[in-house]
């Protein structure tokens, strides 16, 4: 049924006068019906949808004001069991699980239940360390089930604030720029840095910097390993670390399908017949689907002969590789033993002049080079830093 007012009320939605509203109405300015009260006296009657649309509007306003407002329910149990994350589960399931066993510890206690109540705290302690409690905190949780249900037995401290942070982008933005570098200045310095920043760049903001602990908290929480190490260490470190790599699967090769040979220096000096003084260098031979030396020789200086001296020895006594994996070194990369590979260089004539076959290539070995810096694809390091800590 469709509303319907007074004058007095509508000279309240108008802010007008009672006769200013009787007499709009007299002159039909706003329609109404004349009616005849209690009293067998006449007076005017509005319908509000003959009122203007603004005071329309703040009729509707007014009684949805006036209405009594509903009051929210509050579960004891809470939201569903499956809405909290997996670590809120757990520590709900611990809890409940622990003031169960607490109430079954007191049933059972032939002595005081103050008593118990201690005895069941220390032995909760030595069994399980990593989470302390105190009777207040049993008692506080035994209530807080009882009246709240499940949720609040979960640790919310700090957890209203997660995700919110006083250090604005700009703030953020200028201070990763002094700690993903190369030079790896401290949290502290980087801290400085910034408000060095702002006090020349603007003053009015020095006042909002945060302390140095929200800075520490960022770098510990928000900033990505691998934008770390590639901000402060270079590219090599996080390609070494944090890069996608193609995992090497050794069950699939055969024994003699792959050779590594490097270079290794001893940390000895040694004295030579003459009295010179000198250091030693392992040219070595390594199987890699066998992981032994194949064949190794020492020498003061590592050149093309020792390379071939090595080579020799370990054809000798396991036969010829299929493949030898190399670096770019020049005792590799040479006329005689693999070829020049990519130092090889055009003729400035234009004509390929003959060039007698390597070692490698008589004996139909194919050599492949590891890429540049990229050491972890060697795997004889790996043996040269055992000898380093063990032999030496």
């Amino acid at each position: 049924m469709e509303p319907r007012l007074t004058t007095r009320e509508v000279a309240k939605l108008y802010n007008k006068d009672e006769r200013t509203i009787q007499r709009w109405a007299k002159s039909n300015k706003l329609k109404a019906d004349c009616v005849y009260n209690q009293f067998n006296s006449p007076e005017y009657v509005f319908s509000v949808e003959d009122l203007d649309k603004p005071i329309q509007e703040k009729y509707f306003a007014q009684v949805k004001a006036s209405l009594p407002k509903t009051a929210k329910s509050i579960s004891k149990k809470g939201k569903a069991f499956d809405h909290y994350s997996d670590s809120e589960r757990q520590e709900i399931m611990w809890w409940e699980k622990t003031l169960k066993e607490w109430q079954n510890y007191r049933d059972r206690y032939p002595g005081d239940k103050a008593e118990a109540d201690d005895k069941f705290v220390a032995l909760c302690a030595k069994t399980n360390p990593e989470h302390t409690f105190s009777v207040k905190t049993l008692y506080r949780k035994k209530k807080m089930l009882e009246t709240e249900g499940p949720e609040a037995l979960i640790d919310k401290r700090g957890k209203g604030r997660k995700g919110k942070s006083k250090i604005t982008e700009e703030m953020r933005q200028t201070f990763l720029s002094y700690y993903l570098d190369e030079a790896q200045h401290p949290i502290q310095k980087c801290y400085e840095y910034t408000r060095l920043y702002f006090q020349e760049t603007a003053p009015e903001l020095v006042a909002d910097i945060p302390t140095y602990s929200t800075f520490w908290r960022m770098v510990q929480n928000d900033i990505p390993e691998p934008m770390e190490v590639l901000g402060r260490q270079g590219q090599k470190a996080f390609r070494d670390r944090c890069a996608p790599y193609i995992h090497r699967l050794y069950e699939e090769m055969a024994s003699n399908e792959w050779w590594v040979a490097d270079n290794h220096t001893f940390d000895v000096i040694t004295q030579g017949e003459n009295g010179q003084l000198h250091r030693l260098y392992l040219t070595a031979f390594f199987d890699a689907r066998s992981g032994i030396y194949t064949g190794s020789h020492v020498t003061t200086a590592p050149s093309s002969q020792s390379t071939l001296v090595a080579l020799r020895k370990g054809i000798l006594k396991y036969g010829i590789p299929e493949n030898i994996y190399v670096d770019n070194g020049r005792e590799f990369l040479t006329h005689d033993i693999g070829g020049l590979g990519h130092r090889k260089k055009k003729p400035k004539n234009g004509e390929e002049r003959f060039e007698v076959p390597p070692v490698f290539e008589r004996l139909g070995i194919n050599m492949t080079n590891a890429i540049v810096k990229n050491a972890k694809a060697k795997i004889i390091e790996r043996r040269f830093r055992y000898i380093k800590d063990h032999l030496l």
